[in-house]
């Protein structure tokens, strides 16, 4: 039992965190004003902001302050590279005079190769959910093919179009494994996402009876369903080292057909539909067409301005924390966007682009509405929807996990090394406790008692704050012993670290004290780094 857990830790919370509470968040840094924030001269930055500030002065509705640095560094790191900054680089950049300074950064995450990761991930939970699949369906295959696609910057249009159509084998392809792990009960499920992921539109309620709030028919659901006709798998199986067959791969075709779907109308009669799209377009129902490349030619054509707005919305939905349109996938006349015209805007401009997904980062990043305080005011504290302040939106598991071992270097404590075992074992430990069944933890933070043991109490936990040769403790204590005012530094770099942040002055005196009363500072400061690990500050991306 550590000496004075239960002392330091309750007054720690409570002081120095204002137990546990985001009220306690920092005001702005000195000279952090709005007219330090990037320069927004491009005509594509100027509409998001106009079409935004239209909308609040129509509502009556006054914007927040714009986020001090430390706030922007720390939400640009979680949504653009999935982690927060390591203590080095928020020190680097809160730090810096330069001019422009926010905009430079945006290029600089931009460029960095966990830029690629943090979207593949998200694609690949998007595409495959998190659950555990069957074994014949290769997730790292998928999260490294999506990863591909964003490294290389290759326009979305392109990559819609590659997974839609995806052929062969799922290893040497991973687009494969999208189809592959949808095609139970003759692609339902596949005919579901396609729509929902590229276009936005759920019309998995069709499947059984019409929408009740829009034109869209059971006709609809099942005539999407029918492209998928003729998809064939087929498992091969190659010698092991002695010499007994074992599974290799999963090869995905396409059968010529001339199938139908066939479905049970609520009048008790059986309807049927050949390949047709959601705006009526047909195709040959010959054996000779491969239906899933007309399909494709239909969702991935670079004029299709639905494929645009759906995109567009979900990044949107990923840097605000919500839609234009909310649900970020549920389009239709029953649930009209909070901004149309900037809707529309945006996506024509990302499809005159080429469907750049960097450029379509770049401009929202950039934007004085993403740069926004989380910071409610009066005159905003009931708006929902028309982005006068940024949303709190709770870490996703990967986020959390990955912004921990940032923080704390917790995968090198006590020679591990960085085990790729050990970090995938806790990973799916945290995916377990922190995630939905539908891979999207919402908008709101509501911790449950599985995760409050997780953070408090998991094997994680324990490596990054034991303080074992290799970690960020031991090496901060290491370190101390060489500076003039050890406390100090061990204070500033504990909050640079976990929160992007320095201590507030009465942190660094509450913190000093105890550090300097205690002749056990390696307790001391196991106690510091778990209260701030465990806070909302750091469970919250604001």
């Amino acid at each position: 039992m550590r000496k004075i857990r239960l002392q330091s830790v309750l007054r720690l919370v409570v002081c120095a965190l204002g137990a546990l509470g985001v009220s306690a968040l920092p005001g702005p840094s000195r000279g952090d004003t709005p007219e330090s924030s990037a320069p927004r001269s491009k005509v594509r930055l100027a509409f998001i902001d106009e079409m935004v500030k239209k909308g609040l002065e129509a509502a009556k509705v006054k914007p927040s302050r714009l986020a001090t640095d430390e706030e922007f560094l720390r939400r640009l790191y979680l949504d653009t590279l999935g982690r927060i900054p390591t203590m080095q680089e928020g020190q680097a950049f809160l730090s810096s005079r330069e001019s422009g300074k926010r905009q430079k950064l945006v290029e600089y995450v931009l460029n960095q190769p966990d830029y690629a990761k943090n979207f593949g991930t998200q694609w690949t939970v998007l595409l495959l959910g998190r659950k555990a699949q069957e074994r014949q369906v290769d997730r790292a295959a998928l999260a490294s093919w999506m990863r591909r696609q964003f490294l290389d910057n290759r326009p979305w249009d392109k990559t819609v179009y590659d997974l839609i159509t995806a052929k062969g084998s799922n290893k040497e392809n991973g687009a494969v494994n999208f189809p592959l792990a949808h095609m139970e009960a003759g692609a339902v499920s596949l005919t579901s996402l396609t729509t929902r992921l590229f276009l936005g539109q759920q019309i998995q309620c069709t499947q059984c009876h019409d929408h009740p709030s829009n034109d869209w028919k059971q006709a609809d659901f099942w005539g999407i369903n029918a492209f998928f006709k003729g998809l064939k798998r087929e498992d091969v199986n190659q010698p092991d080292a002695t010499g007994a067959e074992v599974y290799h791969h999963t090869d995905l075709s396409d059968e010529p057909t001339e199938s139908f779907s066939q479905y049970d109308r609520r009048n008790g009669l059986v309807g049927i539909s050949f390949p047709r799209f959601l705006d009526g377009r047909k195709i040959s129902q010959g054996p000779e067409v491969d239906r899933r490349l007309e399909l494709a030619k239909f969702i991935a054509n670079p004029k299709n301005e639905d494929l645009a707005r759906a995109f567009v919305n979900r990044m949107w939905g990923h840097y605000m924390g919500r839609g234009i349109v909310h649900p970020v996938d549920d389009f239709g006349p029953h649930n009209a966007p909070s901004h149309p015209e900037l809707l529309d805007r945006l996506s024509r401009e990302f499809m005159s682009s080429g469907f750049d997904v960097k450029a379509l980062v770049r401009w929202l990043a950039n934007s004085q509405t993403y740069q926004l305080s989380s910071v409610m005011i009066k005159e905003n504290e009931k708006d929902e929807s028309l982005f006068s302040h940024m949303a709190l939106k709770p870490m996703t598991p990967e986020q959390l996990f990955d912004s921990l071992l940032t923080a704390t270097s917790a995968h090198k404590a006590g020679g591990d090394n960085g085990s790729e075992k050990k970090r995938n074992q806790w990973l799916n430990q945290f995916i377990f406790a922190f995630a939905n069944d539908e891979g999207d933890e919402g908008s709101s933070f509501q911790g449950t008692i599985p995760q409050a043991l997780m953070m408090m109490n998991g094997e994680l936990m324990e490596k990054a704050t034991g303080g074992k040769p290799g970690s960020f403790l031991a090496d901060l204590l290491d370190n101390a012993g060489r500076k003039p005012s050890p406390v100090a530094y061990m204070v500033n770099n504990l909050y640079m670290a976990s929160l992007s942040r320095r201590p507030t002055n009465k942190e660094m005196e509450q913190t000093s004290h105890f550090l300097s009363a205690n002749p056990d500072t390696i307790y001391v400061l196991q106690d510091l780094f778990w209260a701030l690990l465990n806070s909302n500050e750091f469970v919250l991306n604001r």
